[in-house]
């Protein structure tokens, strides 16, 4: 027990009186099972009495006293004894999953005589809690009487195919390790295998994954090969595939262990309640009938409480497609070629020029001694020669006077000036058109408060708390929750945002659920809303946690996470699809030449209707008039 409980932070021994035990050089705390006294204990159970009882949590003093041990004392190692095993193996997932602390280093010592066994299923009883079908570092030590010097050390199997699934008590198989003569102080038999050597070679067993189509995570399907067993289906048939499946793929490949599916769960990833019960994927990997699920999972608070987390698997943003931006149709198309500054100039200039004309045709001799020009007539000329000069049209009106033919060349020259500096503007804008604002940014998706959606509320629940983000909050708020059907209806009429995943590495998960024809109206937000690193879960105590990290620290560290990304999209994903999402996020400059249409001349079409409106009220107004 010395060496077999080095590593380990605190060792807990459920004291039994038949039993002395006695460890060195590191924590110990004991329990004594056969009274617990709560009042007389330095911890205050109070509080988390109230505690459990206010989320509805089953418990009783067991569970309690245990859940305890682990929180204050961080319990990594047991000694049980004798007719107290079956109650800790019954009560100690309870605890496990009770208290917030946890450890990938659980050890257990399980000790009886047959001295004090009253009856011979006694045995099998302490053998059949779940515990011994689902952890490897167990040692059961057995001697025919208490004060024996010879005792077996036996453990689980564990491993092997032919795993337990099974809710129902069910002796496990023990296998001997050794027999240790404590007289003589040395190992008078041994089988020759290493306990350590469990979770290195699994020689076959069963590891479950929970799993749904949610590609490029996790995809499945019925006609491919190689195919895996499905629980759900109770037959062989499902070939599973995805960048958080393969790295479960290796690691049994690795490990030697055989991966079965279970497709219970077709679409909902789910969530978990205070009362440690769940729906969904999540629920399933609580209640221990799986043992690995993913899918994209974010780190979520109220799951991490009663479950564990792997490392990193992946990262992924949240982003949006948005409806796209409309052409700006207005009446004020045609003064958009100049800015306001030099239109205010162009004014001035025609005013000036006016006044300029006026004055000369005031002053202008004429050769026939015929009286000068008056005022009112002046100011005709000059405003008409602007206006016509400005639209490259010649007048009528006879001059005599160098000074005025003068002036009228120079006005001439400028306005030609001008008027191809307007046209070239009006014909880039009028073949670029002007687009409105898209809600295509997080800043702009809060400030126009647009509605956005998605299939759960999984979505957001790691960020529903933002307060210290007050625009990721606003966003929030305006977050709906439909199915897939209604979904891809919306997309094809409605002006709101539809979630999508940004991958490490570029791809776009969640998009499947469009339909083809309502991608033109849509496009790819510039930026992300949040991002997150994204786990996968799996049930307290899960005894392969350990390793798991090590190994997916290494699938990070060679680069597998960007490779098998790149072949999974390649493989079973659209391409076509991915690339089209992917360039709507900006615009594409080298479009080519483009046919005008209606639009482009929209804004020029309603001043002329606005022009023929008051002409026509003017000729009416006339022939009123004249008919008076």
């Amino acid at each position: 027990a010395q060496q077999y409980f080095t590593e380990s932070h605190t060792t807990c021994i459920l004291r039994h009186s038949s039993f002395d035990v006695q460890l060195e050089a590191f924590p110990v705390l004991n329990i004594a099972p056969d009274n617990f006294d709560f009042d007389k204990d330095i911890y205050d159970y109070k509080a988390r009495r109230f505690e459990l009882e206010l989320n509805g949590i089953y418990f009783n003093d067991w569970i309690l006293k245990l859940t305890v041990a682990i929180e204050q004392s961080n319990c990594e190692s047991f000694i049980v004894f004798q007719e107290h095993i079956p109650m800790f193996a019954h009560y100690f997932y309870n605890a496990s999953i009770y208290s917030i602390w946890r450890s990938v280093r659980n050890r257990f010592i399980f000790a009886y005589t047959d001295e004090l066994t009253i009856q011979s299923s006694d045995v099998e009883n302490y053998v059949s809690g779940y515990i011994f079908h689902d952890q490897a570092n167990i040692l059961l030590v057995h001697a025919q009487f208490l004060n024996s010097s010879v005792f077996d050390i036996k453990t689980n199997r564990f491993v092997g195919e032919g795993r337990y699934f099974g809710t129902l008590p069910k002796p496990a198989e023990m296998v001997l390790l050794q027999r240790f003569d404590a007289k003589v102080g040395r190992i008078i038999w041994n089988s020759g295998s290493v306990m350590k050597n469990k979770l290195k070679n699994l020689q076959g067993r069963e590891v479950v994954l929970c799993l749904f189509n949610y590609k490029p995570f996790m995809l499945l399907d019925y006609e491919r090969k190689p195919t895996l067993y499905d629980r759900a289906l109770n037959d062989s048939k499902a070939f599973a595939e995805g960048t958080e499946v393969r790295i479960m793929l290796e690691f049994c490949e690795k490990h030697n262990c055989t991966i079965q599916v279970d497709t219970t769960e077709k679409s909902e990833w789910g969530n978990i309640y205070s009362n440690v019960t769940g729906y969904g994927l999540m629920g399933m990997i609580l209640d221990r009938r799986n043992d690995y699920g993913m899918g994209g999972l974010f780190i979520w608070l109220d799951a991490y409480r009663y479950m564990e987390m792997t490392t990193y698997v992946g990262r992924s943003g949240i982003t949006c497609l948005v409806p796209a931006p409309h052409r700006v149709i207005s009446w004020t198309l045609p003064m958009r070629p100049f800015q306001a500054s030099l239109w205010l100039c162009v004014v001035s200039y025609l005013l000036l020029e006016c006044i300029a004309l006026a004055a000369a045709r005031r002053w202008e001799r004429n050769p026939t001694n015929c009286p000068r020009n008056s005022l009112q007539k002046s100011l005709q000329f000059g405003f008409v020669s602007v206006m016509k000069l400005f639209v490259n049209q010649s007048t009528k009106y006879a001059t005599f006077s160098y000074a005025l033919r003068t002036l009228l060349m120079a006005n001439y020259i400028v306005d030609i000036i001008l008027t191809t500096v307007y046209g070239g503007g009006l014909a880039a804008i009028l073949t670029l058109p002007t687009l409105e604002e898209a809600a295509d940014s997080r800043q702009r998706l809060y400030e126009h408060q647009l509605l956005w959606t998605g299939t759960s509320p999984a979505w957001i629940s790691s960020v529903v708390d933002a307060q210290e983000e007050p625009v990721l909050q606003g966003i929030v708020e305006h977050y709906r929750v439909y199915d897939a059907e209604e979904i891809a209806t919306m997309s094809r009429t409605k002006q709101m945002g539809f979630v999508a995943e940004r991958m490490q590495f570029g791809h776009l998960g969640n998009v499947d659920i469009l339909p083809e024809d309502a991608l033109p109206r849509l496009k790819l937000m510039v930026d992300d809303l949040f991002f997150v690193f994204s786990v996968a879960y799996v049930p307290r105590l899960w005894p392969y946690l350990e390793d798991h990290t090590a190994f997916v620290l290494d699938w990070h560290s060679y680069g597998f996470d960007k490779y098998w990304e790149w072949k999974i999209a390649a493989d079973y994903m659209n391409v076509r699809r991915q690339n089209r999402v992917a360039a709507s996020q900006r615009p594409s400059l080298d479009i080519g030449p483009v046919e005008l249409g209606i639009d482009n001349f929209i804004g020029l079409i309603l001043i002329w209707c606005f022009g023929m409106i008051c002409s026509l009220i003017a000729f009416l107004i006339e022939v009123c008039f004249q008919l008076g």
